[in-house]
């Protein structure tokens, strides 16, 4: 029963999702603005997905993958302090000497990675 209710939900919300996705391309198109045409083709394909659990978590994890990567690429473009450190401790500090190092800053035992 209840999961009849949450399937009935995402159809409804995926229905919605293509109606703005629709409208944003149509939008798009008639502006020549393709960066409102690609948020509803994003739009559309966030529609598809919201149908299965997984397909949702998959795709959160792929966007959370690339975000994270986008953040260290800019980091390192910027040659800060802050990327020089992490770049030259990843350089010179082995694994358990890294998890050591957590478990300390934790309050668990320093000699043994967990």
């Amino acid at each position: 029963m209840k999961n009849n209710k949450i399937f009935e939900r995402r159809l409804e919300l995926s229905s919605k999702f293509l109606e703005m996705g629709q409208a944003l391309i149509k939008e798009g198109k008639e502006k020549k603005d393709y960066s409102i045409t690609q948020s509803g083709n994003f739009i559309i394909l966030i529609a598809g997905l919201i149908l299965e659990e997984n397909d949702v978590v998959e795709f959160s994890n792929l966007c959370s993958m690339f975000s994270a990567k986008k953040l260290l690429d800019g980091m390192e473009e910027s040659n800060s302090d802050m990327t020089n450190f992490l770049k030259n401790k990843a350089d010179s500090e082995s694994y358990d000497d890294f998890i050591k190092r957590i478990n300390k800053l934790r309050g668990g035992d320093k000699d043994t990675p967990k």
